[in-house]
């Protein structure tokens, strides 16, 4: 029985527990969900990949590329399958996996397991507030696996040849999330680290100058590779002008870490005993890697999406970095790092991961045979009624089958998406495709939505849409309920339903 049970089995089962029972309807939460998913299913219908917007009222026809079409596409194909309920289920068995991964990794490099699972609960609270059914994930798993091997590489437990992955890794990954380029730059930056290391006399794993030329390689051939894609150079284009956008007022994840929020207060701990690890450091043991996460704190301080990226990293270093550090003899006698255990001593077979497949295969069954039950089956994920306008669908719904297709209706931000998925006869104002709407309209909203909401009514005059979807106590929600032009159709918890009055129709 040992063959079949391990560490790591019980921790994939208690994160995947966890996971479908706290993120029934956390996990859906983010407005990027459905567009994501409506993106994927035209394409799968269609056959092709999209290229105009046929979303909004505000920039329809014109250009827009789906930059994570693949991701877009495997959600779509998941929904068809389960509905919501699939996806959750696979997104709950993707975090569960990438984090096993790293719990296991922390007990192999000797951290005691109790020191091992608080560590790992910080890298999941700091995380948390990423965890989404949405493309970012493929980078969160793909970051972890490159920084691990940049790891192993330069300790030697890796060769250098490793890192040609890199190139069929960057085609795949970049058809599937922007985030290739942290990967690709934070292998460059160690690349580089290590060639001036070498240069310097300082212990490296490029050994020679072909070792160095063939690095140099892999990069450019890497780099090359993100270009294999339906879009050629706009995708990384796409990326670039995303990066650049002044996004932290409009889209919470692109903000600075919030320190009010105990996510907040968790990524500074893991970046304090980063720190302080980092410290403990001999002279002589110093590795390039180790110093990569510092760019990341750095990075997830200021746009909190970064988080999930530098948590990981910094449980990987430190982790690592701990064996090393002048007090490593003082934690041994403490029992806080063991003796570092061979893999083939740990009783660790591919057999031990039978159990979690097999669960994951039988609500996976479960879901198609429509069979409903709590987890497990049909019907457990939900959407949160205080956090989307689900009480409204019948009014919304109604305005569609009314006024037919490509209904223009005004909405806040964080409604786009919901109206997409559920309501595509309606075309909406704005979303949080914020590349396509540009930093003009982006910035027009974000100043009427919090101090000009009386914007709202040029905008009427040009557009001509009929209907407001608001989030209720806002700028937009008194502007509108004050105004004799509108009239309140319908408040829930989520949101407020306007309607232009007939008399102000014509003026």
């Amino acid at each position: 029985m040992r063959r079949f049970w391990c560490v790591e089995t019980c921790i994939f089962l208690g994160l995947w527990l966890v996971l479908m029972l706290a993120g029934r309807s956390m996990l859906l939460r983010d407005p990027g969900t459905f567009w994501h998913t409506v993106v994927g299913q035209r394409m799968l219908d269609q056959g092709a990949v999209l290229d105009a917007d046929p979303f909004s009222f505000t920039r329809g026809g014109e250009t827009w590329i789906a930059h994570q079409w693949l991701s877009e596409c495997t959600m779509a194909a998941l929904y068809r399958l389960g509905g919501w309920d699939t996806l959750l289920l696979a997104t709950a068995a993707l975090l569960a996996g990438v984090y096993t991964w790293l719990a296991g990794r922390m007990l192999r490099s000797g951290l005691h397991w109790l020191w091992a699972g608080g560590l790992l609960a910080l890298v999941l609270l700091g995380s948390s507030p990423q965890f989404h059914i949405r493309p970012l994930l493929v980078t969160i798993g793909g970051m972890a696996l490159l920084f691990a091997l940049l790891l192993d590489i330069e300790d030697g437990r890796r060769s250098p040849r490793w890192l040609w992955l890199l190139v069929p890794a960057c085609a795949l990954w970049a058809n599937l999330h922007g985030g290739v380029l942290a990967g690709w730059a934070t292998a460059a930056m160690a690349a580089a680290g290590w060639t001036v290391g070498r240069w310097a006399g300082r212990p490296a794993p490029l050994r020679q100058g072909r070792d160095v030329a063939e690095l140099a390689a892999v990069l450019v051939l890497a780099a090359a590779a993100m270009l294999l894609n339906p879009y050629g150079l706009d995708l990384p284009r796409a990326w670039l002008t995303t990066l650049a956008m002044p996004l932290p007022m409009l889209i919470e994840e692109h903000g600075p870490l919030d320190l009010t929020k105990p996510f907040g207060w968790a990524t500074l701990l893991l970046g304090a005993g980063y720190l302080a690890t980092l410290a403990g450091v001999r002279p002589k043991q110093w590795r390039v890697a180790w110093l990569l996460p510092l760019l990341w704190l750095v990075l997830a301080i200021q746009r909190v999406r970064n988080a999930p990226l530098f948590a990981i990293m910094a449980a990987l270093a430190i982790a690592d970095i701990l064996p090393r550090t002048r007090w490593a003899p003082w934690l041994g006698r403490r029992e806080v790092l063991l003796p570092q255990v061979e893999e083939e001593k740990r009783h660790y077979t591919p057999a031990a991961a039978l159990l979690p497949a097999l669960l994951v295969g039988l609500a996976l069954a479960m879901q198609l045979a429509g069979a409903e039950a709590p987890i497990l089956g049909r019907g457990w994920a939900r959407l949160d009624p205080t956090r989307w306008p689900v009480d409204l669908l019948p009014e919304l719904k109604q305005i569609e089958a009314d006024h037919g297709s490509a209904t223009p209706i005004f909405n806040d931000m964080k409604f786009g998406g919901f109206l997409i998925f559920h309501t595509p006869g309606l075309r909406v104002f704005i979303d949080d495709r914020c590349a396509l709407y540009g930093t003009e309209l982006l910035s027009a909203y974000d100043q009427a939505r919090r101090e000009r909401p009386e914007r709202l009514q040029p905008w009427q005059r040009r557009y001509g849409f009929r209907h407001a979807l608001v989030e209720p106590e806002t700028e937009f929600d008194r502007y509108l309920g004050a105004s004799p032009r509108w009239t309140l159709v319908r408040r829930g918890p989520a949101a407020a339903l306007y309607r232009l009055t007939t008399s102000a129709r014509g003026s």
